[in-house]
């Protein structure tokens, strides 16, 4: 800014906005940018709770899926989570799912693979767990949706945005005991993929290609005009 050089902000967590403890710099770069890009309600709310002179600069953007990549066929009695987030919630909530959890259901952890990897097995497996942290809009839970799965645990706040049922079941952050009564409760539910399928296309709809495009493009027309 200081160098008259026009910039914009891809803010994508407002729970890792401030990446400086020199706060008077970030709002300085915030207030002096072009324009301030974000994906998500909540993204909005944590920049105009830190930076309120930035209002007009906000520009709404979109996250899309490739759902094809996403869709199911046959579907195991497989519980899949990822160890990586919030380690000790998820290893509670296994202990004490252990002895209760009939011997035809399993666990199969998500972790150290690839996109494509991942998908194999959301496409596989029936329940996926939630252990998002305070996030912008979880990618995963979304990815598990689409793929057939019911999501249940955190929202990480900033999936509150999509968080309904059938589809997701909302735990609060801590809740562990609470969180394993509804992976019982939810293990024999046969007809889920049928009472679910309407919500399932909503959010392919929601996050197709080219919504992304299109709000690209406009970002774009905005740009220029602003020049």
């Amino acid at each position: 800014a200081k160098q008259k050089i026009e910039y914009i902000i891809f803010m994508q967590n407002p729970y890792a906005i401030f990446s400086t403890n020199d706060f008077k710099t970030l709002e300085a770069a915030y207030e002096g940018s072009k324009l301030v890009l974000y994906y998500s309600r909540e993204m909005k709310k944590g920049i105009l709770k830190a930076f309120p002179k930035i209002k007009n600069k906000l520009f709404k953007t979109q996250t899309s899926f490739d759902s094809k990549k996403l869709k199911f066929n046959k579907k195991l009695n497989t519980i899949t989570y990822m160890p990586r987030k919030l380690p000790m919630h998820s290893v509670l909530v296994l202990n004490y799912l252990r002895n209760r959890l009939p011997k035809k259901w399993k666990f199969d952890p998500i972790e150290n693979l690839n996109e494509e990897q991942t998908f194999i097995k959301l496409k596989k497996y029936k329940i996926f767990l939630s252990f998002s942290f305070l996030e912008g809009l979880g990618m995963p839970p979304l990815e598990a949706a689409i793929a057939g799965n019911k999501v249940i645990g955190y929202t990480g706040e900033g999936g509150k945005e999509y968080w309904r049922k059938p589809i997701f079941t909302e735990i609060h952050n801590g809740d562990i005991f609470r969180f394993c009564d509804e992976v019982i409760k939810n293990l024999e539910d046969k007809n889920f993929l049928k009472k679910s399928k309407n919500q399932r296309n909503k959010i392919i709809k929601m996050y197709l290609k080219k919504n992304e495009e299109n709000t690209i493009n406009k970002f774009l027309n905005k740009s220029l005009k602003n020049k």
